[in-house]
């Protein structure tokens, strides 16, 4: 009988190998160097992104009068507090830069591309991607930031201007302070919903949306606490006496690196909380199982006419990243192809190919063969394979038992 003891020493373990999982995942993604490299990109993007956004503005005639408040609005979501000067310098930057020639302003708009695909990339690296978005889709998506994301701020400065007429109407109804609590949470909200969406549609693999929203609330909770500090910072140092009117940019620098270090850890939250290893403490699957796992999906698929979808093999339990490093293997196998839509379908010969060919392609390490497993799937396929598992394990250690003692020494006689 499990006692409530055994459920808390379960909780710890899972804890620790959550935030151990957290941490291995952010060094071996090399978030803090990615961090650094999107830090000096986005130096050299953001006036290009705020003259991008700022000439669709003036082509939309009903959000005319919005670019200043739109400005004030990101500036004051997106940028620590003691940033005045910073904020005079980056109006200024932008209006320069509207002046510009046609060769200057491609110039720009490429920089503002740059900056997107290598956003992208690095989110890519962080899922397991090598496959990054080509063609027309790629830049299509790119349009889209730099086009409709202007308007959906301008409508959600729309909306925050409306809700505000809201609350001076119904304060004097609010008995009980209320109205204050709600709206002093307002942006939190509006930033979780933005990098919940940054979450779920820069990589090039599907994101769970319920994962996506909690690594956006933990991602907009540390912003918002990541201003506070670094306001504090500012405040109680001496930069400015040091660097004198050059002091925004070093400042500027250590904020942009810290912002981007929050935004790749909150994608690291998400990918660990989307693999759920810390949930199965003991018996976890190994690769090879996985593969047979989602190969006998595949020819269900296949016996009734149907393509397998990334969805259909999350739900055998099968993580996001553990998924791509299987799909690709078996697509640089030519076991599968994935079609225009995005699914994938088995072609070759079920007939034709062996569980030790799928070991080689796997390149399965011994030491899996004899690890016990738990919370098998039930189907008759499984005992077939957990015995011939079996007797791969002992032939390979009855093969293996020559000591080394007696391997060198038949080699000196050689």
């Amino acid at each position: 009988m499990i006692t409530h003891k055994d459920r808390l020493e379960k909780l710890w373990l899972g804890m620790k190998i959550f935030t151990s999982s957290l941490y291995h995942d952010f060094k071996s993604a090399g978030c803090q160097k990615s961090a650094a490299a999107l830090t000096y990109m986005t130096l050299f993007a953001l006036v290009p992104l705020l003259m991008v956004f700022y000439s669709v503005f003036s082509l939309v005639p009903a959000f005319d009068g919005l670019s200043s408040q739109l400005q004030g609005a990101i500036f004051a979501n997106l940028l620590p507090a003691s940033s005045q000067s910073l904020q005079t310098y980056l109006q200024n930057f932008s209006q320069q830069a509207r002046n510009l020639t046609l060769p200057g302003v491609g110039m720009l708009l490429i920089t503002a591309v740059l900056m997107l695909t290598n956003i992208e990339k690095n989110f890519n690296t962080i899922w397991g991607v090598t496959q990054p978005r080509r063609g027309f889709i790629k830049y299509l998506r790119y349009w889209a930031v730099l086009s409709i994301g202007p308007i959906l701020l301008a409508i959600t400065l729309a909306m925050s201007t409306y809700l505000l007429s809201l609350k001076l109407f119904f304060n004097e109804y609010d008995v009980i302070g209320v109205i204050p609590i709600l709206f002093r949470f307002l942006p939190i909200f509006i930033m979780t919903l933005v990098f919940a969406l940054l979450f779920t549609t820069v990589p090039n693999c599907h994101v769970p949306i319920k994962y996506a929203f909690i690594g956006g609330g933990v991602t907009a909770i540390c912003f918002e606490l990541l201003k506070m500090l670094f306001a504090k910072f500012v405040a109680t140092t001496s930069f400015e006496l040091v660097y004198g009117a050059f002091a925004v940019v070093p400042l500027f620098l250590i904020w942009l690196n810290a912002l981007w270090t929050i935004v790749l850890s909150g994608a690291i939250l998400v990918r660990t909380l989307s693999e759920r290893n810390y949930v199965h403490l003991e018996g976890r699957k190994t690769d090879l199982f996985l593969a047979v796992e989602c190969l006998a999906l595949f020819y269900r698929c296949h016996q009734e006419g149907r393509v397998v979808r990334d969805k259909d093999c999350y739900r055998l339990g099968v993580g996001v990243v553990h998924w791509q490093k299987l799909r690709e293997a078996l697509l640089s196998g030519r076991w599968i192809v994935e079609t225009h839509t995005g699914d994938y379908t088995f072609i070759r010969s079920f007939e034709s190919v062996t569980l030790w060919d799928l070991t080689l392609l796997l390149g399965t390490p011994i030491g899996d063969l004899p690890k016990k497993l738990q919370k098998l799937p039930h189907a008759p396929w499984v005992t077939v394979f957990m015995v011939h598992r079996q007797q791969a394990a002992e032939a390979s250690q009855k093969a293996l038992t020559l000591k080394l003692s007696e391997l060198f020494a038949r080699s000196a006689v050689a």
